[in-house]
């Protein structure tokens, strides 16, 4: 058995506002005041990881936490480096630039370090803009599958609806996916075309903001309602029955 120690070194997994300037609002104040404590931030981009340390503690200086960036585009050498700072004795946060850090996030690998060195993990609670829109689709939350962002080679595309469908049909299991928002209305349209007239899909735009939509109903009814203004909006698409 494992004995957790009291002064065990700790990376804190700290989640972003979906684009909310009000952290405060919006995440848990455990996670803002380990985030206060920690000097050294692994963040997906340095942009959004000063911002949120701008609106969290307004009265400091951002520029004081030094951060290591994460994202798609590292590489093996740059693990390597961030293996020397699991060595050292001070705590580090891990932020996601919204949402959860490894939820659709590329912050795993600095999770599987830490569990490697024998870190302990804290995550810390905070919005999952996946969750948020699966509570308010009344969709399956017993059974449902992530897919994150939809392929854009054609014939990747085509056997992910159809293992999609499948899912929908044999399992019950809601899908959900999302798009970069500048290609939100073809998705939608496309689920329209793809989808038959009794199942449902659900669109849940600006979660957690001032323009927050989620609207949940059958592709007979979004094909007799006005379609939703979705470019350049953060959007997730749910499908259910």
């Amino acid at each position: 058995m494992v004995e957790i120690e009291e002064f065990m070194k700790t990376l804190h997994l700290i989640p972003n506002t979906l684009g909310s300037r009000t952290p405060e609002w919006h995440l848990a104040a455990s996670g803002i005041e380990a985030l206060r404590n920690c000097d050294r931030v692994i963040a997906e981009s340095e942009g959004s990881a000063r911002r949120l340390l701008k609106d969290a503690f307004p009265t400091e200086d951002p520029r004081n936490k030094d951060i290591f960036l994460l994202n798609e585009h590292s590489d093996a050498q740059d693990l390597v480096e961030l293996i020397q700072w699991f060595r050292s004795d001070a705590d580090i946060a891990l932020m996601s630039d919204s949402g959860c850090p490894g939820i659709a996030d590329p912050g795993a690998p600095a999770v599987r370090i830490a569990h490697n060195a024998g870190w302990r993990v804290i995550p810390h609670i905070g919005p999952s803009s996946i969750l948020l829109a699966l509570m308010a689709s009344g969709m399956n939350g017993q059974q449902f599958a992530f897919k994150g962002y939809l392929p854009r080679d054609q014939k990747r595309r085509d056997h992910l609806w159809k293992e999609m469908r499948e899912g929908l049909q044999r399992r019950k299991e809601t899908q959900i996916f999302m798009e970069p928002p500048y290609r939100n209305q073809t998705t939608f349209n496309e689920c329209l075309e793809r989808l038959t007239s009794d199942q449902q899909l659900c669109v849940a735009v600006d979660l957690t903001l001032e323009n927050e939509w989620v609207r949940s109903m059958s592709i007979e009814e979004w094909k007799k309602a006005t379609a939703p203004d979705l470019q350049k909006r953060p959007c997730l698409f749910l499908l259910g029955h």
